[in-house]
């Protein structure tokens, strides 16, 4: 068994239980039951009735421990020649609630959005960089699309410090994110409201573009804005936040890239959009290699069981009836 593997590898702890009960079966047969070491014909089918039922048992345990072995290649896998990596500004103005429906916050709408498209998109490789004040690449590209879905599903504004919005570090970190040695092509998918309050996000965007990055501006918020959360270690005025589109109109002509307005009614009808245009920009070829798993095999335990109960149930059968047959 090459390679042999448990699914469930936690329901093997039954054999903690099963091997002592099999032992003081055993030593009961040895010492309790002479008549079977002296080969009595009714003994003899007590113990292989007892005996069938242990393997019965075995069978049913290892079977539902989901055992696998025995490699053999899956379907190919197909990818895109592209790399995406999510821009996420999680600044205190993206926690302003002014998206709706359904109402909910900026960050919301744009990390529902970034989910959607990483589920519809298994085939391009899907990265991520974070910023508040400062840009930090948190995710390097990777085709483990779970892994992109986690740290996503988990993201919010407190996981990382700073204060006010430098988009122009966010894309820096998104860039560096990008290996030289790849041909992919580059997208960097900016969620933002595009209000900066420090960095000059053209100078990033020319970079970008020397670089070949495209940028897929998904603008959340409203035109009209919304009172920005107090910090409670500050006072002042209330704050209005109001999304930039302009600059973010602007990051996408500079870069090739694509505007999205991130308002709309269905958060699944604009990750559509965004997912068509990426995949538009790399054709799906199929991978040099196929992917490798292990085959279940927890059938043969179930045939093997199955006949190993009825041999049980059967000698206890011929016993009974033997025994009907002394007594008249």
């Amino acid at each position: 068994m090459n390679g042999l593997s448990f699914e469930y590898p936690w329901v093997l702890m039954g054999f903690f239980l099963f091997i002592p009960l099999i032992l003081f079966w055993v030593l009961r047969s040895r010492f309790f039951a002479p008549a079977i070491l002296r080969g009595r014909s009714n003994g003899r089918r007590y113990f292989l009735s007892n005996l069938f039922f242990w393997i019965f048992l075995a069978c049913c345990i290892i079977a539902l421990a989901g055992p696998r072995w025995g490699k053999t290649l899956s379907k190919p896998e197909y990818r895109r020649g592209l790399d995406a990596v999510f821009a996420v500004d999680v600044s205190r103005s993206m926690e302003v609630e002014d998206v709706s429906p359904p109402q909910s916050t900026r960050l919301e709408r744009g990390l529902v959005i970034a989910r959607e498209i990483v589920s519809a998109a298994p085939e391009i490789r899907f990265g991520a960089a974070i910023g508040k004040g400062k840009g930090l690449a948190a995710v390097p590209l990777t085709w483990d699309t779970e892994a992109v879905l986690s740290f996503l599903e988990g993201l919010s504004g407190s996981s990382i410090t700073g204060r006010g919005t430098d988009l122009e570090s966010l894309l820096d970190a998104a860039g560096k994110a990008f290996q030289n040695s790849s041909q992919a092509k580059r997208v960097i998918i900016l969620i933002t409201d595009g209000e900066a309050l420090s960095g000059s996000l053209r100078d990033a965007l020319e970079r970008r573009a020397g670089e070949g990055a495209a940028v897929v501006a998904l603008a959340v918020g409203s035109d009209e804005g919304g009172p920005v959360p107090k910090d409670p270690e500050q006072d002042g005025d209330e704050i209005i936040s109001r999304r930039n589109s302009a600059a973010l109109r602007y990051a996408a002509e500079r870069t090739g890239g694509l505007y999205v307005d991130g308002n709309g009614d269905r958060a699944g009808q604009t990750a559509a959009q965004i997912t068509t245009y990426l995949t538009s920009l790399a054709p799906e070829s199929e991978s040099p290699g196929r992917q490798r798993e292990m085959q279940p095999r927890w059938q043969l335990f179930i045939l093997a069981a199955i006949p190993a109960f009825g041999a049980s149930r059967l000698c206890l059968l011929r016993r009974s009836k033997n025994g009907t047959g002394a007594g008249q």
